[in-house]
């Protein structure tokens, strides 16, 4: 059981050491798997070499040191992970001394503050796995240490400084603990209970996180966003490079979930309407960039927000945005927005007044979900404030001077058009020429000398919508159109789990936006062939497995900056409503009401409404009902064969009882009776002064006294009448029927 135990604590602290390393992106940490299997052969197992205290405790002290510099000496992040590593450095300190019992105590308790520390610097879903993992081995552990140690306190009240339990003899008879055929304690009935009892604490553990309520006090963070929060989604930050979107259109991570709903009654959007309304490839519209320079777009500087109000909602359909933790404070939308509300009782929906974008307000930390809802126009959009417009303009027709050959190429191609909207359709429909540029990921450059819009335009011609949109953007306002380029997604998929439209990574997508008229046109002049690119990946993340992947992700990302608002609307709402509706239905199938019967008849005819919250509710119902049907019987039964089995004794004792009935019967004909107060023996007693004489002539002058020892012991005793001597005791009685009778037949 020993090395057991220190082959468990080695996995143990190995795994904590690695889930932090990583979890931190330095591989510090992961040095406890080297230095726990090495102190597992040479200290524990083998005995080859331990660390005398002294030197011990001075390596503690050099920790402290060596912490204490990095915890001044950095910002607030490096704070918290000199904290972290000071945990590490103890616990090689820990391993490299002989174990005694307080040992095993610091060592594990110094793993679960590694996986505490691991938990702040990492929200991703591997993680999750992790934790579930140590779950089981950290159990399995301390179940290991706590019933090694339990064989020490059974053969000493103190702590054995030498070999732990070296006396204990496995197999020896002990209070507490259980073994198997082969006298082993670690056998297979201790690790299923082992396994089963963590599996009971996982499920109790997530019902715990579920439900409590979350209350935040204030806006208290222990670390900024700024320090802890993942890194921006790519191409929705302030500043952007030509290319960077390429990272994130191969990762079919779900980013928005959107939801459609009738303003007038409230209804979901069916998948049809879904697809009437938003069309085949919907734009939903993010950041704006406007200025260029040498291959990188940045927003204009001079911004002007101004919060929505939710005063100016009308009968236009109402879109639900669910934004995931991208990084970014960009928010999303199909069309242009003239009404938003934030769902957050203290969250708010903020407008830039010159670019038309949504964002949400700084109140919200980065690293959570935002929701919202709003009503927006489809079509060009008409700006307000033109006054002060032409502040935002005056940046918007220029291009670099040394892009001279794009703005000739421009000039050229809208020679024929006599309006601006004629000059911005044919630069468009130059770019989805198919047989001069093509679609791809291949961010390959031709000629670094030059700017990275020439180089794609008369070098490579190939590339994704980033260089498309950007190209354009440059081409317009060489032709004195001012433009700028517009950041977002294109496509989505409709879930039918979820009954909403999911946006993924790979739908990023980049277009032009062009100021023609005092209006703001959209112009796409990405090629087709990227929706077909989209498309094989939509079909490759439609795979069982990858949809496995996206639900995982979805449901960790929403646990794990779920709100106080989110956790009333995703659980205590739908729980209260299906609640109050299964109790309606209840009611009125106890009240012989038809129509709940037919709609619960309905609901079980569908295979669809099975795997609903309605559906989980009514298996959890039935889960219920059935275990308390089991337990019920499982206690009602016992004690109704314990009823019988008593009625059935108090019967038989009755029916045992009867041989005295019987002889007060016929002592009673004969004028002798049992007096109220009298017991049977007093009586008998009694009775004898007068039966006496009578009897001699049979031999039955004593038998009355044994008559009534045989009463008692039926009747008070609980002892049943063997056969011998109730057939005994008949006869007797007959015989003592006949002699009475005889005597009172006999003349005086």
């Amino acid at each position: 059981m020993k090395n057991i135990l220190h082959i468990s604590l080695t996995v143990l602290l190995s795994l904590s050491g690695i889930t932090f390393a990583i979890a931190e992106g330095s591989p510090l940490a992961g040095l406890s798997l080297v230095i726990a299997l090495a102190t597992l052969f040479f200290v524990d197992l083998e005995e080859i070499f331990s660390v005398p205290a002294w030197i011990a405790n001075s390596l503690g002290l050099l920790a402290f040191i060596f912490a204490g510099q990095e915890f001044f000496s950095g910002e607030l992040e490096a704070r918290l992970l000199a904290g972290g590593h000071l945990i590490v450095y103890l616990t090689w300190v820990f391993l490299i001394q002989k174990k005694k019992v307080r040992h095993f105590w610091w060592l594990c308790a110094l793993s679960i503050l590694q996986i505490a520390t691991a938990s702040v610097l990492t929200d991703d879903i591997w993680f999750g796995f992790a934790l579930v993992l140590y779950s089981f081995v950290a159990t399995w552990t301390l179940s290991v240490f706590l019933l090694y140690r339990s064989t020490l306190l059974n053969h000493s009240d103190s702590e054995q400084d030498s070999d732990l339990g070296s006396t204990f003899i496995v197999g020896d008879t002990w209070k507490g603990i259980s073994r198997d055929a082969d006298h082993r304690l670690l056998n297979w009935r201790f690790i299923t209970i082992n396994g089963t009892m963590t599996c009971l604490g996982l499920f109790l553990s997530f019902l715990f996180f579920v439900f409590t309520p979350r209350i935040w006090i204030g806006q208290f963070s222990f670390l900024s966003d700024e320090a802890m929060s993942r890194q921006a989604l790519t191409g929705f930050t302030e500043e952007v490079s030509l290319g960077d979107m390429g990272e994130i259109m191969e990762s079919d991570e779900v980013v928005v979930e959107l939801q459609l709903v009738h303003p007038t009654s409230n209804r979901a959007f069916t998948p049809k309407e879904y697809d009437a309304y938003l069309g085949a490839e919907p734009l939903f519209r993010g950041t704006v960039m406007e200025i260029y320079d040498k291959g990188r777009w940045k927003q204009f500087p001079g911004r002007n927000s101004q919060r929505f109000y939710s005063s100016s909602r009308d009968q236009g359909v109402i879109q639900k945005f669910k934004v995931h933790a991208i990084g970014s404070d960009a928010l999303f939308s199909f069309g242009n927005a003239y009404y938003a509300r934030a769902f957050g009782p203290k969250e708010r929906v903020i407008r830039e007044r010159f670019s038309n974008e949504l964002k949400r307000g700084s109140e919200t930390p980065l690293t959570h979900s935002f929701e919202y809802e709003i009503q927006a126009s489809q079509g060009p959009y008409t700006p307000q404030s033109l006054y002060y417009y032409r502040f935002y303009m005056r940046d918007l027709d220029r291009i670099p001077a040394n892009m001279s050959r794009t703005a000739e190429l421009a000039e050229s191609l809208v020679v024929s058009a006599k309006t601006d909207l004629e000059k911005a359709n044919l630069l468009q429909n130059y770019f989805m020429n198919a047989d001069e540029f093509s679609y791809s990921l291949n961010l390959s450059i031709q000629d670094a000398s030059i700017d990275p819009i020439e180089d794609f335009l008369f070098n490579r011609k190939s590339g994704h919508c980033e260089y498309y949109a950007s190209s354009m953007a440059m081409m317009l306002r060489a032709v004195g159109i001012p433009s700028r380029v517009a950041g977002g997604f294109k496509g989505g998929k409709y879930d039918k789990s979820t009954k909403s439209y999911l946006i993924q990574q790979f739908h990023a997508h980049s277009w032009v936006e062009a100021y023609i008229d005092e209006q703001w046109y959209t112009f796409d002049p990405t090629p087709a062939t990227r929706s077909l690119s989209v498309q094989e990946q939509e079909n490759s993340s439609a795979s069982f497995l990858k949809g496995i992947k996206a639900k995982a992700l979805n449901i960790w990302s929403t646990g794990a900056t779920l709100s106080q608002r989110q956790q009333r609307a995703m659980i205590y709402d739908p729980i209260k409503e299906v609640g109050m509706e299964t109790w309606g239905h209840a009611k009125n199938i106890i009240q012989g009401r038809t129509s709940s019967l037919k709609g619960l008849l309905e609901f079980l005819k569908s295979p669809e409404e099975w795997f609903s919250l309605q559906g989980g509710l009514f298996a959890f119902v039935l889960m219920l009902l059935a275990s308390g049907f089991v337990w019920l019987t499982k206690r009602v039964l016992p004690v109704i064969k314990k009823f019988r089995a008593k009625s059935l004794a108090v019967s038989r004792r009755r029916e045992q009882v009867e041989f005295y009935d019987r002889f007060l019967k016929i002592l009673s004909r004969h004028g002798i009776q049992q007096s109220p107060t009298q017991t049977a023996r007093e009586f008998v007693n009694s009775s004898l002064l007068e039966l006496k004489p009578k009897l001699q002539s049979q031999g039955l002058e004593g038998w009355p006294t044994e008559l009534v020892s045989a009463f008692y012991d039926v009747r008070f005793g609980g002892l049943e009448l063997p056969e011998p001597l109730a057939s005994e005791i008949d006869q007797r009685l007959t015989l003592l029927e006949s002699c009475l009778q005889e005597q009172k037949e006999k003349p005086k």
